[in-house]
C-alpha cells in the first residue's frame, strides 16, 4: 500500500470484519514483534480484520523525509481506506500519539484503545532528542538504542547488556533512527500545557489501559489520558507489565469493540 506521500506502507491482514489497526510503540515492528501478530490472529479468530503493519521507518516499509506526525496519520488513514473506511485504532506506548492525531484529524477512526500512553506532563526530552540525533548522525546506531533504552526509558544497563546479546537485538538496532521520530511526537504531548484542549475533540469510544507491573508513572499518565479525553474509560490488567500478553490484552480489546465501553471492563482505577 502507498502512503499519500509515496511511502510504501507494509501490512499483514488477519481475518474479516470490522477493522482494527495495531500501531506499535518506538522499535515495535512485525519482524520482532510476535506479541502483536498473535493478538492480531486472536481477534480475527472472533470476526475482526486486524491489521499489523510496520510504520515508517521500520521493516518492509519505507520512510521518506523529513519525518512528521502528520505524515504517520497520513499512513494511517491510508490504511483505514484499505480495511474499508472504517476502524478502530489500539495503540502500544508512544504509538498513542499516531493513533490520538488520526482520530482528532478525522480519517474514520471509530474507537480508540490505548495501552500505556508515556505521556508524563513538563518532561522535557529535548537533550534526549539532541544526543539521539548527534549519535544517528554518526552512525552509531547500537549507541544510541542503548542510550535511549537507559537513559530515557531508564532500564538498567545491565538488563540492556542482556538485550543486546540476543538474537533480536539486531533488529531493533535497525529501526534506531525512527526512535527520534517517537520521541519527538512524545515530547511534543508533554510540553502541551493543556491535553484537555488537544483532545478534546476526540468524540469515540476510547479505552485506555495499563498494566499493574508496569514502569512507574505510566499508570498515572494513563490516568491523566483518559481524563483528557471525553469519552475514555480506564482499565488496569493484573499481572502485565508495559507490554501486555495477548493472552491478558486480546480479551480486553474484544470486549471493548463489542460492547463499547459501558460493558468492556469499566474504570477499574484504584
Amino acid at each position: 500500500m502507498t502512503s499519500r506521500d509515496g511511502t510504501v506502507i507494509d501490512f499483514d491482514l488477519y481475518g474479516d470484519g470490522p477493522a482494527v489497526i495495531f500501531i506499535g510503540g518506538a522499535t515495535q515492528y512485525r519482524a520482532i514483534d510476535l506479541g502483536t501478530r498473535r493478538t492480531a490472529r486472536l481477534l480475527a479468530d472472533e470476526g475482526f480484520a486486524a491489521v499489523d503493519y510496520d510504520r515508517r521507518g521500520r521493516g518492509h516499509s519505507g520512510d521518506t523525509s523529513p519525518w512528521a506526525l502528520e505524515r504517520e496519520v497520513e499512513d494511517v488513514a491510508a490504511l483505514i481506506k484499505a480495511a474499508g473506511g472504517t476502524a478502530t485504532l489500539y495503540s502500544s506506548s508512544s504509538g498513542a500519539t499516531v493513533a490520538l492525531a488520526a482520530a482528532e484529524a478525522g480519517v474514520g477512526v471509530t474507537a480508540l484503545a490505548l495501552y500505556e500512553p508515556p505521556f508524563l506532563a513538563g518532561v522535557d526530552h529535548s537533550e534526549h532528542l539532541t544526543t539521539l540525533r548527534s549519535l544517528l548522525a554518526e552512525g552509531k546506531n547500537d549507541e544510541a538504542m542503548r542510550y535511549n533504552m537507559t537513559a530515557v526509558i531508564g532500564v538498567p544497563s545491565e538488563v540492556v547488556d542482556g538485550m543486546a546479546g540476543s538474537p533480536g537485538w539486531a533488529d531493533m538496532v535497525a529501526v534506531a533512527p525512527t526512535l527520534v521520530y517517537d520521541l519527538t511526537a512524545t515530547h511534543d504531548v508533554n510540553t502541551d500545557p493543556d491535553w484537555a484542549a488537544r483532545w478534546s475533540s476526540i468524540t469515540v469510544p476510547a479505552i485506555v489501559c495499563s498494566g499493574d507491573q508496569t514502569f512507574p508513572g505510566l499508570p498515572e499518565a494513563a490516568d491523566a489520558v483518559a481524563a483528557a479525553l471525553p469519552t475514555a474509560t480506564r482499565q488496569i490488567l493484573p499481572g502485565q507489565g508495559h507490554g501486555p500478553t495477548p493472552e491478558a490484552i486480546a480479551p480486553v480489546l474484544l470486549r471493548f469493540l463489542r460492547y463499547g465501553p459501558a460493558k468492556s471492563g469499566g474504570d477499574s482505577r484504584p
